[in-house]
């Protein structure tokens, strides 16, 4: 995760491309901590949160659900660790910019649904994979009644539809469509310092007062039943093993297509 320090806001850089910035337990901590202590500086105004081109955020680690040893620990996981950046995010004072380029995929977009102003560039997916293997988009039903449509939710969870970014925005899933989201960035930053800060933060407050009173307890419900039923239960199990079953076939035709080093031979 890199977190850079601007003259009037934080930017938030998701940095494990090798994972599509998929995001482990260290990774919801640090986002936590870097929207947490964002205020401190009463010169932010914003904080941006953002991946890469291929992937903003492709949700929770594979792995590191798959070594959750029992309810205990998937809750320790989940509700104390995971859904306390989703409450900082909520209740902070700042303004949430969330800027994708590529998929946002499962948590990720958790990720866009909290957020309080999202810019997509073109190249831009949403979707929600989680029943795929067994599990199901937890946050995101419990905030999206604050933030979308029953039709758009019923579309991704249960369906399995992914959608582009034009979609996206008829849908109020995210704010801008565009094609340049550095320049749009830019602009919306330049908004948000022209308002006074008092006046922001309590437009924010009130505007997320549905989100704060039962999205997130919802939430923190949602999360304790996947816990403690979903992710003990055989068909989360046997998802999960087909899942990485598949993966390893697919890393393993990928190794072997790629060239293999020969030696020259010295005379």
């Amino acid at each position: 995760m890199i977190i850079e320090h601007k003259s009037d806001h934080v930017v938030v850089t998701l940095d494990r491309p090798a994972k599509r910035n998929s995001m482990d337990l260290d990774a919801w901590t640090g986002l936590r901590e870097a929207i947490e202590a964002a205020p401190d500086d009463a010169a932010n105004r914003a904080v941006v949160i953002r991946g890469d081109a291929r992937s903003f955020c492709a949700g929770n680690d594979i792995d590191s659900m798959r070594d959750l040893a029992g309810p205990d620990a998937a809750i320790e996981y989940f509700v104390d660790g995971m859904l306390p950046t989703f409450a900082a995010m909520a209740a902070s004072p700042l303004p949430m910019i969330t800027v994708v380029e590529g998929a946002a995929l499962g948590g990720g977009l958790e990720i866009v649904v909290v957020s309080d102003v999202v810019i997509a560039g073109p190249g831009a997916t949403f979707g929600l994979p989680e029943t795929r293997i067994g599990a199901w988009p937890t946050v995101f039903l419990a905030a999206v009644p604050s933030s979308s449509t029953r039709r758009l939710a019923a579309r991704l969870a249960l369906v399995g539809d992914t959608i582009g970014p034009a979609e996206a925005l008829q849908h109020d899933l995210v704010s801008y469509a565009v094609d340049d989201v550095d320049a749009t960035l830019e602009r919306v930053l330049a908004g948000i310092g022209a308002a006074a800060p008092d006046a922001t933060a309590r437009s924010k407050r009130w505007l997320n007062r549905e989100l704060l009173a039962s999205g997130m307890p919802d939430a923190a419900a949602a999360l304790t039943e996947l816990s403690r039923a979903t992710l003990q239960g055989t068909e989360f199990g046997e998802r999960m093993a087909a899942f990485l079953e598949a993966r390893a076939a697919r890393r393993a035709a990928l190794r072997a297509t790629r060239p293999t080093a020969t030696s020259t031979p010295t005379v």
